[in-house]
């Protein structure tokens, strides 16, 4: 043989070595991602490494008794046993035993094995265990009770950080879960929440925890598909509800008020809908908000005192902090200042004019309109904008004032208001009597006109004092009693009583004014009510 063709040989040697090598990689990587895929079946891995260094071993001595060939052999069995070995040490954690190395980290695959019926097995399993809990709800809370007392007597090693080695039970994979998750260990945390939620107990605040997990992880929009991926098989109503708070804000509080019809006996509902309508989560509340508040922390409550509580918590921490919370907050929204503006959050004042009848509306919070309509009726009418911009809306304030004719009898009114949060609120009914307004009108103008009682003209040689404001509002007063330089009045001022409703008529009979010496410096005033009551002394000066 030429030294060429000796060259030539050694470099096709060379060559088949090389695409061999490669081929064993490709071949030991693809049959490693199906062993992986396949553990929850067996450890494929573990059979693949044994023989891998089986076949190494083999090869090693042949090559070792001057086979030269063999070394082809060494060099593929050594990648096959890398590869097996590197795959078999990662499927050594807790959650890559049971289901691989990559359904630990990817949903998605651990999905497909469902789909394959590669962990069917599995989950047959899981649903035997817990078909008791599901049977009954004596049951359930026998179940319950027990996973709470083993959770009691783990407080002491959670208060220190302990980790349990080995956990059997689920509430064992709870308590690691939170141990790792608050030591900063999400990875491990992850794999004991997951162990823990194998059981499929029906139990709701290792779930809401989770989600916490997963949105310090992945953001809202991720812990809401790598959670609705993770649950997807479950048979325990918890993910279902725990899926509803993953929700944006209002189709959120619109699935909590449909699963709230329900499941009435619920408690965590309440809570959750009490959060939806408070200041925490709305920053600023509504008058109705309060009021929704105030009824879901009530029904919470009532809820609890039936045992709607307990039996769906596991952690009694996290039970404790609701109740303070539902506590606090119930305890602001019952105080005797809100109490009152939730009442009435409505008033309804009238001022008689020469037209008939002003309506005056005051409302506890800024309202983005203002309707109103006698009972009966015809439809709520508006009162229109008054003009301004509400700085506390930013849109135009409502007219707070309608009218109603001087001749109208008796009646009901009715009010409503549209509240900041577009919330119509009401109605709210107000009697009408044109009797009683026209004194309680009448006074009120008169309480706030004091100034304007009586007042000093001269004509001529004539010092006058008038009357005449309080004439027109005569028809709240019984009595008027005047002095003419002295503190205290000591005469009356006769004029015809005014029993009608509105404004009292001036006509020529009517007494104005009073002619009083040159030398009155000043006049003091008191007027009695027609219900008895008298005004303090007013003084006007000439």
């Amino acid at each position: 043989m030429s030294l060429r063709e000796a060259l030539a040989g050694a470099e096709l040697v060379q060559n088949l070595r090389k695409s061999s090598t490669t081929l064993t990689g490709v071949l030991c990587t693809v049959g490693g991602l199906v062993a992986d895929v396949l553990q929850p079946i067996a450890p494929f891995a573990n059979y693949l490494l044994y023989g891998s260094v089986a076949v190494l071993a083999l090869a090693g001595v042949i090559y070792l008794r001057g086979r030269k060939e063999a070394l082809t052999g060494v060099a593929m069995a050594g990648i096959a046993t890398a590869v097996f070995g590197l795959l078999s040490l990662l499927q050594s954690g807790e959650q890559a035993q049971e289901s691989g190395v990559i359904a630990a980290t990817i949903p998605a695959v651990e999905g497909l094995q469902q789909n394959l019926g590669i962990i069917e097995a599995k989950i047959d399993d899981i649903k035997s265990d817990t078909e008791a809990i599901r049977a009954s709800n004596e049951r359930l809370e026998d179940t319950t009770q027990a996973v709470l007392e083993s959770l009691d007597a783990l407080r002491g090693s959670f208060g220190r950080g302990g980790i349990i080695a080995n956990p059997s039970s689920p509430e064992q994979h709870y308590h690691n879960a939170r141990i790792h998750e608050l030591g900063g260990d999400y990875s491990a945390a992850r794999r004991s929440y997951l162990e823990y939620f194998k059981a499929d107990l029906p139990l709701l605040d290792p779930h809401l925890r989770f989600i916490d997990f997963l949105k310090i992880q992945e953001g809202s929009a991720g812990a809401r598909e790598t959670y609705n991926t993770l649950t997807s098989g479950s048979t325990s109503p918890m993910p279902g509800y725990a899926r509803l708070l993953l929700l944006g804000p209002n189709k959120r509080k619109a699935a909590l008020q449909s699963y709230q019809d329900d499941h009435p006996e619920f408690a965590p509902v309440f809570y959750h809908l009490s959060l939806e309508f408070s200041e925490r989560r709305l920053g600023s509340q509504t008058l109705g908000q309060k009021r929704r508040e105030l009824a879901q922390l009530m029904w919470f409550g009532a809820a609890d005192k039936k045992g709607g509580l307990l039996k769906f918590m596991l952690d009694q921490e996290l039970v404790g902090e609701w109740r303070e919370d539902a506590a606090n907050r119930l305890a602001a929204l019952q105080s005797p200042a809100t109490r009152k503006q939730l009442k009435n959050p409505v008033a309804l004042s009238w001022m008689a004019n020469n037209a008939g009848w002003n309506g005056n509306v005051q409302i506890g919070e800024p309202a983005l309109e203002i309707r109103w309509n006698i009972k009966g009726q015809g439809k709520p009418v508006s009162t229109g904008a008054s003009g301004y911009v509400d700085p506390n809306s930013g849109e135009p304030a409502p007219r707070a004032y309608f009218s109603l004719p001087s001749s109208q009898k008796a009646t009901t009114v009715m009010v409503r208001y549209t509240d900041l949060a577009g919330e119509e609120q009401g109605p709210f009914e107000f009697e009408f009597k044109p009797a009683k307004e026209t004194v309680d009108g009448n006074r009120r103008t008169l309480e706030a006109t004091e100034t304007s009682w009586i007042a000093f003209r001269d004509m001529g040689s004539d010092r006058l004092l008038y009357f005449t404001h309080l004439m027109t509002y005569r028809g709240a007063i019984d009595e008027i009693r005047y002095g003419l330089n002295r503190a205290k009045p000591n005469r009356s001022f006769d004029f015809p009583a005014w029993n009608q409703s509105g404004l009292a008529a001036i006509n020529a009979r009517t007494p104005l004014y009073i002619k009083v010496p040159r030398s009155t410096d000043y006049a003091t005033v008191q007027l009695t009510y027609k219900n008895g009551d008298k005004s303090r002394i007013v003084r006007v000066d000439r």
